[in-house]
């Protein structure tokens, strides 16, 4: 599933990017910050099925936590080269935060419905 996931975002981002997508529609990064999130705590699941993350670390504050990480540095980056042009950049960063760290919860709780599965 985190391969699925991480396949549609790349192909998503590139062609966004090639389009323009991101500066012709303002809200265009919105999904993409909570698709991430969804992609990282997936990622977490998938690290912990070849043995590279502990299992005892899959509960909500962990992974929320890690999402939280990604998301800080991604903005980081974004600052560092150049993307705010926003006047209200601390409210943008703030609201991707947030949708990252909502969509790390949705991840979270799609990983762990499918572990119990089995």
């Amino acid at each position: 599933l985190f391969l699925i996931t991480f396949s549609v975002f790349a192909v998503v981002h590139t062609i966004a990017t090639k389009l323009f997508l991101y500066w012709h529609f303002w809200w265009f990064d919105l999904p993409m910050h909570a698709f991430g999130g969804v992609m990282i705590s997936l990622g977490l699941f998938t690290l912990r099925d070849i043995h590279l993350f502990p299992n005892s670390l899959l509960k909500p504050f962990p992974v929320l936590f890690i999402s939280l990480l990604v998301a800080l540095l991604w903005e980081g980056f974004e600052w560092f080269i150049g993307v705010p042009l926003l006047s209200d950049y601390m409210l943008d960063a703030g609201i991707d935060i947030t949708l990252g760290l909502c969509g790390g919860y949705i991840g979270y709780l799609v990983g762990n419905s499918l572990r119990n599965l089995r």
